[in-house]
Order: C-alpha cells, then structure tokens, then sequence
C-alpha cells in the first residue's frame, strides 16, 4: 500500500511538471544563476537586501524616498555588521549630512585567516573586507573607500573609527 501510495505521489508530480513545461512555465531557478540574499536590515525605513549575484555582490533597495549610487566592491557574501542582540551596527554623522552610516562586512576569512585569530573553531560570519554605506538627505551611497585586509566578524561589529572613516571620506 505504502509503495502505491508513493509510485502514485511521484507519478503526479512528474505529471504535473511536465504539464507546466508544455504552458511555458520556467524551470526552478538553479544555483547557477540564482540570486541569493545573504542578508536584510530594515533603516529608516527602507529595505535594505544584499544580495550575491553570480560573485557579484549588490545592494537593492525598497525606497521611493532615496536614491541608490555606488557598487560593492568587496567579494559575496556579504553581511551588515551587527551588535547587543543582532541589532545593525549604525552611527550618525551630522556635521556631513550622513543620517545612518553602516558597514558591510565581506571577502569571506580562510581558514588560515580564522585560525590566525582565534576563529577556527567559530561559526561566526569572520571576513577581511567592509565597505560603507551612507543615508544622506535623499540618497543611500556605498562608498567607493574598502576596507581590506581587517579580521572582522559580522556579529562583533567594529570599532566606531571605522563607521567615522567611511562617512567623513
């Protein structure tokens, strides 16, 4: 009973799937060329989604209030540096005009990388690259400033410093 009941589930789901072909549906997306979101932060309101594209790391938005400028430079996946209970690290900078100054974190550690700071063992997100982003007036801007070659995990944030550098370059 149990192997009907299966030949009977398999026999129309392949059914059906072809049925979908011969009405022009798309095959699922493959891993080849999806687009897979790495990570999300909602700030000020806007949807923020980062996204690995192929090897290509990109930034979308969900504003009708900003304008997005800038490209990442730095290699997928990457993630938005978080601290106190996963909460996206963010400084203000009002003396340039910059409302929320955020970093992402990419450039994925090695293992020898890890085991250089202590991470080996870690399931921590660890990588050696950041780059800023900017919310100004109207506009949302990834710096065209990386930071490479700095041990940093997503979960840990980074030094104030860094958010400083990335707003007032």
């Amino acid at each position: 009973m149990k192997n009907t009941c299966l030949v009977l589930i398999i026999s129309l789901i392949s059914f059906s799937c072809k049925k979908n072909q011969e009405k022009g549906y798309t095959q699922p997306i493959t891993k080849k060329n999806a687009v897979i979101v790495t990570d999300t932060a909602i700030i000020d309101g806007v949807l923020l989604e980062l996204t690995n594209d192929n090897g290509k790391a990109e930034l979308s938005i969900n504003s009708k209030k900003y304008k997005l400028s800038g490209n990442i430079k730095i290699k997928p996946p990457c993630y938005f540096l978080r601290r106190d209970k996963n909460k996206v690290e963010n400084f203000s900078y009002p003396d340039v005009g910059v409302k929320h100054t955020l970093i992402i974190l990419g450039n994925m550690a090695t293992q020898d990388e890890r085991k250089i700071f202590g991470a080996e063992n870690s399931n921590t997100i660890c990588g050696t690259g950041m780059q800023g982003i900017l919310f100004k007036k109207d506009s949302i801007i990834i710096t065209n400033k990386t930071l490479t070659h700095s041990f940093v995990c997503a979960d840990t944030g980074t030094d104030e410093k860094d958010f400083n550098g990335f707003a007032h370059d």
